[in-house]
């Protein structure tokens, strides 16, 4: 009986001594690096992140939206000094967006974090930003899940995690344990100014995409189908017969199922209709929206794909053009719906 308590008590002091905190001085420069974001014709407000020494900023889209004018703040008890920056690019898709500092010299280089690309579930992460107007908060949790989809688009890559955040966190960075940057907060899951422990941060490497692109082109440009589609499985396929009962619906297989395509619509004048199951994509085999997901990211607008697909109990060859998001779109949504993202507020 003694060796199984000795036993049991190395492992315990195995497993609480192995996992370790993510040192004070690393926050510390991840704080010197998050910056506050305020509109100067409203109240508008958020967090970014400086993410290049000459002054390049990272921060959320609905941050920045319809800001006639930018004043960027830095962690300084003794300097209350704001900075004017300018928006170089933007990204509504991803809800991304990066401004640049117009500063003196003599500040130069500021204090930045690295974007990365590498993060396991259950990883110790911290979160910084200004929750309900307490600037520069810290608060610490873990990633829950790497593969959540973006709320407009599932091209969009957002990890889910702990570390509370709320309203006035957006556009704030999400750190590792090395102080990088792997994610930027953007909203919360659950009622109205109610914290419920569910958070997403856009995941680094879809950052990094949309940086660079920003960078080069003020813009991204995102691979689309315009063709809205659903998961195959036997409690759809089930609800989509008893909806339609002279249509005839294919069983015991996975893939996508084509929806609510109209005349007018793209994926119409692609040879696409209403019911059809997309089971292959250039010779890839497609089961659900992921497998999709992972081919699109590697198609550019005009290209040309390989479809096969079911129809009336039919395999068939059909050639699509890939297009590309609508980004005005995405700028209108942002203006016209009524409960839009606020900073760590979900909608």
């Amino acid at each position: 009986m003694k060796k199984l308590v000795r036993c049991f008590f190395v492992v315990c002091l195995f497993v609480c001594t192995s996992a370790s905190a993510i040192p004070t001085e690393i926050v510390k420069k991840a704080r010197d690096a998050t910056v506050l974001v305020s509109h100067v014709n409203g109240p508008g407000m958020g967090s970014g992140v400086v993410i290049s020494p000459d002054g390049l900023i990272i921060t959320n889209y609905h941050v920045i939206h319809r800001a006639e004018g930018l004043r960027v703040f830095f962690y300084d008890p003794k300097n209350l000094n704001y900075y004017l920056a300018e928006v170089v690019g933007i990204d509504p898709v991803a809800d991304l967006a990066i401004i640049k500092l117009n500063l003196p010299e003599y500040m130069l280089p500021l204090t930045y974090l690295k974007v990365e690309t590498d993060y396991k579930i259950a990883q110790e992460v911290v979160a910084i930003g200004h929750p309900m107007g307490l600037q520069w908060s810290v608060t610490k949790g873990v990633i829950n899940n790497l593969e959540r989809p973006g709320k407009i688009t599932p091209y969009v890559s957002i990890i889910q995690h702990s570390a509370q955040i709320n309203t006035g966190n957006s556009g704030g960075p999400l750190i590792d344990e090395h102080g990088h940057v792997i994610g930027i907060n953007t909203y919360i899951l659950g009622p109205k100014g109610q914290w419920t422990g569910v958070a997403y941060a856009i995941r680094g490497d879809t950052v990094l995409n949309s940086v660079e692109q920003m960078k080069e082109t003020g813009e991204v440009v995102y691979p689309a189908l315009k063709l809205s589609v659903r998961n195959v499985n036997e409690f759809f396929i089930k609800a989509a017969s008893e909806a339609n009962p002279n249509k005839k619906f294919p069983t015991n297989i996975f893939g996508l199922m084509a929806t609510e395509v109209k005349t007018d619509d793209y994926a119409y004048s692609q040879g696409i209709r209403n019911f059809d199951v997309i089971v292959s994509v250039n010779g890839e085999p497609v089961n659900y929206l992921g497998d999709l997901k992972e081919l699109m990211l590697d198609f550019i607008p005009g290209q040309v794909v390989k479809f096969i697909i079911i129809r009336d109990g039919h395999f068939r060859k059909l050639n699509y053009t890939i297009t590309s998001i609508d980004f005005n779109i995405y700028l209108e949504w942002y203006d016209d719906k009524p409960t839009r993202p606020t900073p760590g507020r979900p909608d």
